[in-house]
């Protein structure tokens, strides 16, 4: 198994069986998104590669905002923000 394939497993399996939580878009470098969130009081501060995504990240997503992410109960480091049918990104809101 290429470790594409094994990316490509872990995001559909967060988006079947993760937990549905908050989460902060802190930077957006090259392909990396960086977001923060808290699960049962702690911190996690996480990155997600988007390479093989980009063609689903709308195109006015701002550099800090809210998202939704989707978590592993059991490893709440394991996280993602954006998924092949799956996307936390929130709409923009007009002002």
């Amino acid at each position: 198994m290429t470790p594409e394939e094994r990316e490509r497993r872990r995001r559909a399996m967060l988006v079947a069986l993760g937990k549905m939580g908050d989460a902060m878009l802190v930077e957006i470098r090259d392909d990396l998104l960086f977001y923060s969130y808290y699960v049962r009081g702690v911190e996690y501060t996480a990155s997600q590669d988007v390479s093989k995504l980009k063609q689903l990240i709308p195109g006015d997503l701002s550099t800090v905002g809210p998202l939704s992410m989707k978590y592993d109960a059991r490893n709440p480091a394991n996280s993602i923000v954006l998924a092949e049918d799956w996307s936390g990104i929130r709409a923009s809101r007009a002002s």
